[in-house]
């Protein structure tokens, strides 16, 4: 079949070629789902959506300090914004019916229906990557390779797979950073897009807080970019704030109804670890072993060194990341805990991804001269990122981070703790949070997560107990002490796909909800994959 060339796709063929990406992607994350419940900060937001869809407000069950703690009234909130808990619902609500009609099925219902509205999520994120790319001049062919790119060989896939918040918060910061690029790039001044850029700004402020500073320096821009076209600007202000004001309002209601103030954010115990130098939080979430943004999302490598050409190209597309993404990694760098533990990789810089991905699309479509070699270096960095997260969703990310907490003790000896920073974790035999039981996956290269995961992948499927696996660990290289597996969580490590999680004999009689899952996984998949192929087709008719 012969695909379009570029210039060639009519606005019906990219609607297509976006519906489709986003069925397909979250039919495959269905189909490849894991297995785990929300976990740490996962388990509050949706403790929220639990208490919404049952009617019983906004208060968790839960105390877990700072994630959850007392508020008004002496009862328990979430620290979070509502966006996270707002886009569980739709699970909550498909939970309980399915809960009704195959009762002991109910733990895996749990697990299939919690994980949906995030490989939705996913899948709705490549589909926006794709409409921008095309806006900014890719062809509809290399605007959907850069958004396969996207959604299969960076860290979007593993979040896609996770109850984190992290998916939500990447969609919103990349339709927001759309419209921002349509106003003050293409020129597109009109009251539509102005109310579409309100929108995106208020459910970026729900996605999370923290991004009130890329809104605010967004807003800036606007009036930078548009100061000599005073009637554009007007409109674009009135019309965005507008858009604004009732996202605004709801995130102002959900502070004052848990904290008694609508500046309060539940955020005090967290702000007063901003101490960090950040160069050194930079160099940790770019470069460290253990949570560099580049090993965890190979394909950045390529995007970052077309990044300054593409941006020379198209400036105020540069700009317009760098007002999105830059005021939020500052405050990042700052943070003591700029890993974001416990998870897979720097979590919190998810919502960078598809923005610095934009040059992807861009150099696909230049000169054809050597054609060959870039589709070799596109299907290597490709290939690489695919690799990485099939390692990154085969095993739950806290099995790597509890192993490192175990293995280095034994071998580098123990931390003292009593200097903690950390509020509350001095006298625990174990930190969630502490440089002291931290900085072993983070930056020490035989606990990095990425190696664990492959030594993981040679044992665990296998069924080996530790004293088969021990020995080639990853810091076996480094040293030939034999540690102690009765002080290891080995024993927990087991393999991240929820139809694994059949084995288990409360789950045995879950044929129907089973057969469901597949059902709709597979269809997502191949009606995704054939609308973008039809998307794909040349077209004889005169293209809008």
């Amino acid at each position: 079949m012969t695909l379009a060339n570029p210039g060639t796709s009519s606005p019906r063929q990219r609607w297509l070629i976006a519906i489709g990406l986003t069925l397909a992607l979250t039919g495959l994350v269905t189909l490849l789902g894991s297995r785990e419940r929300p976990w740490a900060d996962a388990r509050i937001m949706y403790e929220v959506a639990e208490q919404l869809g049952a009617g019983k407000g906004i208060a968790v069950r839960t105390e877990h300090p700072p994630l959850s703690q007392r508020g008004r009234g002496g009862k328990v909130y979430s620290q979070y914004a509502l966006g996270p808990s707002l886009v569980s619902l739709p699970g909550v609500l498909l939970r309980r019916a399915l809960d009704k009609v195959a009762p002991r099925a109910a733990p895996l219902t749990l697990v299939l229906t919690v994980h949906l509205t995030m490989a939705i999520l996913g899948g709705l994120l490549c589909a926006l990557f794709f409409g921008l790319s095309v806006r900014l001049g890719a062809s509809a062919w290399s605007a959907t390779l850069g958004a396969i790119m996207l959604g299969t060989g960076t860290m979007v896939w593993v979040y896609a797979r996770s109850t984190y918040s992290e998916a939500l918060q990447a969609v919103c910061a990349l339709g927001f950073l759309a419209e921002l690029i349509r106003i003050t790039h293409l020129g597109e001044t009109t009251r539509r897009r102005a109310l579409w850029l309100g929108g995106w700004a208020g459910a970026l402020l729900n996605a999370k807080s923290v991004f009130a500073l890329s809104i605010g320096a967004a807003g800036v821009w606007v009036v930078i970019a548009l100061w000599k076209q005073r009637a554009d600007l007007k409109r674009v202000l009135l019309w965005a704030s507008v858009a604004a004001l009732p996202l605004l309002g709801a995130a102002l209601w959900y502070n004052a109804a848990r904290w008694g103030g609508p500046f309060k954010t539940g955020y005090d115990d967290t702000l007063v670890l901003l101490r960090e130098h950040p160069l050194i939080g930079l160099w940790g979430l770019f470069f460290s072993f253990g949570k560099s943004m580049f090993i965890y999302s190979p394909p950045l490598v390529l995007a970052a060194w077309l990044s300054w050409r593409f941006w020379r190209a198209h400036w105020k597309v540069g700009v317009s990341v760098a007002v999105v993404c830059v005021p939020v990694l500052a405050l990042y760098t700052r943070f003591l805990s700029w890993s974001g533990d416990y998870c897979w990789g720097p979590r919190y810089l998810l919502y960078m991804i598809a923005p610095v991905m934009l040059a992807v699309p861009w150099w696909l479509d230049q000169v054809a001269a050597r054609r060959w070699l870039r589709r070799g270096v596109f299907g290597s960095f490709l290939a690489l990122g695919i690799f990485i997260q099939l390692l990154g969703s085969a095993f739950y990310w806290g099995h790597a981070v509890r192993i490192s907490m175990a293995a280095r003790p034994q071998w580098l000896g123990g931390a003292n703790r009593s200097g903690s920073v950390v509020p509350g974790d001095k006298n625990r035999g174990i930190c969630d949070s502490c440089f002291e039981d931290m900085h072993g996956h983070n930056w020490l290269p035989p606990f990095s997560p990425v190696l664990l995961h492959w030594w993981f992948l040679k044992h665990v499927p296998l069924g080996h107990k530790w004293e088969q696996a021990r020995d080639d660990a990853p810091w076996r290289r480094h040293t030939t002490l034999k540690l102690d597996g009765a002080k290891s969580p080995w024993g927990g490590v087991r393999v991240d796909w929820w139809l694994y999680s059949l084995d288990e004999p409360e789950r045995s009689r879950a044929g129907g909800i089973v057969v469901l899952f597949l059902l709709l996984g597979g269809l997502g998949v191949a009606g995704g994959s054939y609308l973008v192929v039809r998307g794909l087709r040349p077209t004889s008719k005169p293209v809008a």
